[in-house]
């Protein structure tokens, strides 16, 4: 009975939609929400005095106010028609001209990796960056079982996350934790391993290395038999195309594995890079990455991007993990309990010469135009913690460096919102301000199609269950660091 209520209020929102539309057309004068059938006895929170992006069509809606119950957007009507709030139960924010975008998407992290308490506070970090939803893209079982269900808890300071649970590889790796791995070395062990993952409920499944063109086609149909969609590193031995043709949709990564086709020995670098990384050869990574860039064969890799796309393929590039200027490490005051990781990516960065070091952002920057003008789909990501990449700010990193590569401002905002809400949000994340959609809403003091620092100022957020002004923003962006959480807010 209670979804039946429910569906009828909706559909009197709807038609009562209209009514508004004849208030406002009849003459200035401003009506009271009980003057509008349906919501009195419905919302509990109206945001008013916002200016919503579309991201969609880029088009912004100035002066509105957004009417929610709960989770669910009931309506959006112009600002002027909203002058009180006559339920003593409903609480009305004023938006101070903010623009309202949905809430963010990371689409690459690792938070279950380190612990429940450190999940907690990178999960809070986040938050107050407006970070609204998160792919976590490799955890033990064990570790997805334990953390899950405390970070998707009512009363949790925490993105909305989807994760993939161990790894794919083909073959055992002799460094990392084994735990956070799965063999797949013939037919019988994918079909197993997907059975596996599909039954402790991964979200999509995310191959790692070693997979040539029969095992992968395998495993890209018994994932797809299972509903669950087949992302992760590119493989060696195929072009992207044929990656995305086989089943392949997202790719992780803008690096010589992504983009093997476009050079000779590719995976050379892969193998300098494990060294490095694992068997303390003394090359740095950083040049490494530059030395890969300066080998690609632009022509060649335009054509091979725009095949990839043509295909359906969606690249996630992690600029901030790997293409930062030399001097930004020395720049990041990283919490204690990153200190010793963030120690040795500075190493990386200490053994550059100079002219690696300042040719490494552009070597990404370089990369990404091809991406970008091949049409290829960019989702932003950070791969938070890697790299000494901090939860929420190096998001935000990542959007200002599309922008710097060529996407434009509507391109970097469905970045974060239309297009991984559309691959991997469904009806819960569509990305998308709309009425009967999800109420995560992020305000920003200035218009990010205008302004590509307005993600560096987030002025409010309701997150599906409360609403988190200015200060309360600053203070969840200071939990990664202090190690300190707030008392949680009572919902509106």
């Amino acid at each position: 009975m209670l979804g039946l209520s429910f569906r009828a209020s909706v559909c009197r929102i709807r038609i009562f939609s209209l009514m508004i539309l004849a208030i406002l057309a009849a003459g200035p004068a401003a009506a009271q929400l009980s003057d509008l059938p349906g919501r009195r006895s419905n919302a509990d929170l109206v945001v008013r005095n916002v200016n919503i992006i579309d991201t969609e069509t880029g088009t912004v809606a100035h002066r509105q106010a957004v009417v929610i119950r709960g989770n669910v957007i009931l309506a959006i009507v112009s600002d002027s028609a909203i002058t009180g709030a006559d339920k003593p139960a409903m609480r009305v924010v004023d938006g101070g001209g903010a623009y309202a975008i949905p809430g963010l998407w990371d689409a690459h992290v690792h938070l279950m990796q380190n612990g429940a308490d450190i999940a907690r506070m990178q999960a809070a970090a986040m938050v107050g960056h407006g970070i609204l939803h998160a792919r976590d893209m490799g955890a033990s079982l064990a570790s997805r079982d334990e953390l899950l269900p405390l970070l998707r808890a009512p009363n949790a300071a925490a993105p909305n996350i989807i994760s993939s649970g161990p790894t794919l590889w083909t073959f055992a790796l002799p460094y990392g934790e084994a735990s956070g791995q799965l063999l797949m070395a013939d037919d019988a062990s994918i079909d197993a391993g997907v059975d596996q993952l599909h039954a402790a409920g991964a979200d999509f499944l995310k191959v790692y290395e070693g997979f040539d063109a029969k095992r992968l086609a395998r495993l890209a149909t018994v994932a797809k038999a299972r509903g669950l969609m087949l992302t992760g590193h590119a493989q060696n031995g195929m072009t992207l195309a044929e990656q995305a043709q086989i089943g392949l949709r997202v790719i992780e990564h803008l690096d010589f594995s992504t983009l093997g086709e476009c050079a000779n020995d590719p995976e050379s670098y892969f193998d300098r890079v494990i060294a490095a990384r694992f068997r303390n050869s003394g090359e740095s990574i950083p040049a490494i990455y530059a030395a890969f860039a300066q080998k690609v064969d632009t022509p060649a890799c335009m054509t091979a991007l725009r095949d990839a796309g043509a295909a359906g393929l969606v690249l996630t590039p992690t600029l901030v993990a790997g293409y930062l200027p030399a001097d930004a490490p020395l720049a990041i005051s990283p919490p204690a309990w990153m200190a010793e990781g963030c120690a040795l990516y500075r190493q990386q960065y200490a053994g550059l010469t100079t002219d690696a070091a300042q040719a490494l952002p552009e070597a990404g920057r370089q990369m990404l135009r091809m991406v970008v003008a091949a049409g290829v789909p960019v989702l932003a990501g950070s791969d938070t913690p890697a790299f000494c990449a901090q939860a929420g700010s190096a998001l935000i990193t990542e959007l200002v460096l599309l922008g710097e590569v060529g996407l434009s401002p509507l391109a970097v905002l469905q970045s974060a919102t239309l297009l991984p809400g559309r691959l991997f949000g469904g009806a819960v994340a569509p990305g998308r301000i709309r009425v009967d959609g999800p109420a995560d809403i992020l305000l920003l003091a200035t218009n990010p199609l205008t302004n590509r620092d307005a993600y560096m100022r987030p002025t409010g957020l309701y997150d599906g269950r409360m609403w988190h002004d200015a200060e309360a923003l600053v203070a969840l962006r200071k939990i990664n660091a202090l190690a300190e959480f707030p008392e949680t807010a009572s919902a509106p």
